[in-house]
């Protein structure tokens, strides 16, 4: 029996994320790795509009599919996001592709199970086996991202914002393999990246010590981003900041009279750290 292969995205089902392109990739992702299935967890008023363009692919009705898009309410310039669509599906052999959508299965394939949890959001993603964030945006802070890899899954990201540091260090940690998890931020390229990149890496983790492999280096950087790792570094630098001001670092309430401007006024016995993190001398 043939083992399913689960691409997990887990955030706001909106467009802007990216999940209609990820959706969309789908035909081609499952041509070339029959057993791909897409889990999407999370919510939003978009999900009716997502669940309906699955319906239509799934006839490989590309217009009705643009057109569950395009009825998307409470979402700003929706039109963009149809170009975006449209020129990925422009790159493709559409005869094809189309074949490709009704043989696929897609209303079986891609599950929408809704919000979950945190306990059990980092249970799915254990059973997953390659996390996605097609972001259309700047991600401030990947914290979908640490969460995939503190699951022991390799996470597949635009190179871009936030998301950049950490990539970064799955490129350090995965070589070669960690490099394929880097998308080209580019709207316009990342429905063809997903084609591109998704189907070799589910291959990488297919084989059993690979995933192994892979899996150890992920958490090994997910711990990096540990609450009480992070902490306690920040902790340090800002012990190290008062040391080297040569001034005890004493909290209290209250300032000492005088102490009017804690940009120029120098960090004295019993004046709060806070002022001197704001630049006392």
């Amino acid at each position: 029996m043939v083992r399913t292969s689960w691409i997990a995205y887990v955030g706001k089902i909106s467009l802007d994320k990216g999940v209609h392109l990820l959706i969309a990739a789908m035909p081609e992702i499952v041509a070339q790795v029959p057993s791909a299935h897409l889990l999407l967890i999370g919510d939003g008023v978009v999900r009716p509009h997502m669940e309906r363009m699955v319906t239509a692919l799934d006839r490989g009705d590309l217009d009705g599919a643009a057109r569950a898009i395009a009825a998307s309410e409470g979402v700003p310039y929706p039109n963009r996001y149809i170009r975006y669509l449209s020129e990925f599906w422009a790159s493709l052999n559409l005869d094809l592709y189309r074949q490709r959508a009704q043989q696929a299965g897609l209303t079986r394939r891609i599950l929408f199970v809704g919000a979950q949890a945190p306990p059990d959001v980092a249970q799915l993603l254990r059973l997953a086996d390659l996390g996605v964030v097609p972001s259309l945006v700047k991600e401030a802070f990947p914290l979908v991202s640490i969460e995939a890899l503190s699951s022991g899954l390799l996470p597949v990201a635009p190179y871009t914002g936030g998301l950049r540091p950490i990539l970064d260090q799955i490129t350090l940690e995965l070589g070669p393999i960690g490099r394929l998890a880097r998308l080209d931020p580019s709207p316009e390229r990342m429905g063809l990246e997903l084609v591109e990149r998704i189907p070799f890496l589910l291959d990488c983790v297919a084989d059993p010590s690979q995933r192994a492999w892979i899996s150890d280096r992920c958490r090994r950087i997910a711990e990096r981003y540990d609450w009480q790792r992070v902490t306690r570094e920040i902790e340090q630098v800002y012990r190290g900041i008062v040391e080297r001001r040569g001034s005890p670092m004493v909290l209290m309430n209250d300032s000492p009279p005088g102490a009017d401007d804690p940009k120029t006024t120098p960090l004295r016995e019993g004046q709060p750290l806070a002022l001197a993190m704001l630049g006392g001398a």
